[in-house]
């Protein structure tokens, strides 16, 4: 008898869920994701709002989106990491430059999330999900994570073609180590199963960093902690408001992130429960607009990190690498007014690199899953390479048009292929 999907179960069976694997994938999620914080604290200054605007922004998106991941991971025993849009942030500071208030964003915000939660309940996402080829999505998937292992090489070339620069080679023999770190661990892996290696490489860049007095201490002086701030609704302007930000917004929830990452779930085998995704984050997003923040929703590439691997070959283990990711972020994102000016001092590109060797697994799996089939090929490549392109159009992410273009491009060359996959469909 299948045992009946509730967080308390979830809870419940956590503690047997949690090892060396699992706890190490999450925190790595967790600070990979983390990083991204950046963005919203450079795009807040851009913005022209106050620290406690800024802060209220990063603190809506960084509790309540993991919280939102916690809540779905549980529930469903599966990992499903909350967090929020990268590209999304990149639509609030056109919609200030735009002239439009805060008040007036987070009017956009709440009505992005009723529109997602609306789609959701009505099961508009699951049919289409059930309508687009997995070969499409697939590649899709490969196309979004390809660029943090291509980075790996970008770094190492950044570092050793300016080793002028002190700083430079220093993370360039730290690279080294780490790369080198999770090759030796990953040939040991069955012999060192406690050590999983891409924990082994993030201890290895920790006490590098540490080591190369990498981290700048002084950057702490003077913190003041900021708690949320109730930002309040501005409706003015609103159908303006309304095609700026929340109809873009909406796109990328459903057609980006939380498509990401159900293509990462389905790489690794997992039935993810699509109208719960998407109503949970039409729920988060409406709840994040009240302290400025511009959606919580399902993340793609820490559910890549998460759902691989690296949080352990027992499947049913990996719900609890999500769950420690949320509760990491969530911890975290309380803080963020004291946290963020580690950040600031932190070289970002060695966590880059360190998700990068974690995400290897699940872009080879997505790309076997595009290409093994037969049929889609084509459709499947024009969506690795749009979604390699990462270019977005009329403010919406490449993932969506990915998507979007695979569809078509299937629907005029392999109409066999896609007829085929209909008819199966109806005959479930």
């Amino acid at each position: 008898m299948k045992e009946k999907e509730s967080i308390l179960n979830g809870l419940r069976d956590l503690p047997k869920h949690l090892n060396s694997k699992t706890i190490s994938s999450g925190i790595i999620s967790g600070i990979f994701g983390w990083c991204t914080a950046l963005i919203l604290y450079a795009n807040g200054n851009a913005c022209g709002w106050s620290a406690q605007e800024t802060v209220s922004w990063i603190f809506a998106c960084w509790v309540f989106g993991p919280i939102l991941g916690i809540i779905i991971s549980l529930k469903y025993k599966k990992p499903i990491p909350g967090a929020w849009s990268i590209s999304g942030a990149a639509i609030v500071v056109s919609g200030a430059a735009a002239g439009y208030s805060l008040q007036q964003m987070c009017a956009g915000f709440l009505i992005a999330g009723i529109l997602v939660f609306i789609l959701g309940i009505i099961g508009l996402i699951n049919k289409v999900m059930k309508y687009l080829p997995m070969p499409i999505v697939m590649g899709m998937t490969a196309g979004c994570l390809f660029k943090f292992v291509t980075n790996i090489v970008n770094y190492f070339y950044t570092w050793s073609t300016d080793i002028s620069n002190p700083n430079n080679t220093k993370y360039f023999i730290i690279a080294i180590l780490a790369v080198v770190t999770w090759l030796v661990f990953s040939k040991l892996k069955a012999k060192i199963k406690v050590i999983p290696p891409i924990l082994a490489a993030l201890v290895v860049v920790i006490i590098c960093v540490f080591t190369f007095g990498l981290y700048d201490p002084s950057a702490l002086a003077g913190l003041t902690f900021y708690g949320p701030k109730f930002i309040g609704f501005s409706f003015e302007n609103i159908l303006g408001v309304i095609v700026s930000v929340s109809l873009p917004l909406t796109f990328l929830v459903i057609g980006a992130e939380n498509a990401q990452a159900i293509g990462v779930l389905k790489s690794q085998g997992y039935v993810p429960p699509v109208k719960a995704m998407t109503v949970w984050s039409g729920i988060g997003g409406m709840v994040t607009s009240l302290f400025g923040g511009h959606n919580a929703n399902i993340a793609g590439p820490m559910t890549a990190i998460v759902a691989s691997d690296e949080s352990g070959k027992n499947k049913d283990d990996r719900y609890a690498s999500a769950v420690v990711c949320g509760l990491f972020c969530s911890i975290i994102g309380v803080f963020s007014s004291i946290l963020v000016p580690f950040l600031n001092t932190m070289p970002i590109k060695l966590i880059y690199l360190i998700a990068g060797l974690a995400m290897i697994g699940v872009i080879l799996s997505s790309l076997q899953s595009a290409f093994k089939v037969g049929k889609f090929q084509m459709s499947a490549f024009f969506a690795f390479f749009v979604a390699l392109a990462q270019k977005s159009f009329l403010g919406i992410g490449s993932a969506f048009w990915a998507l979007l273009i695979g569809v078509v491009v299937a629907g005029i060359l392999e109409t066999k292929d896609f007829k085929d996959v209909i008819n199966e469909t109806k005959g479930v």
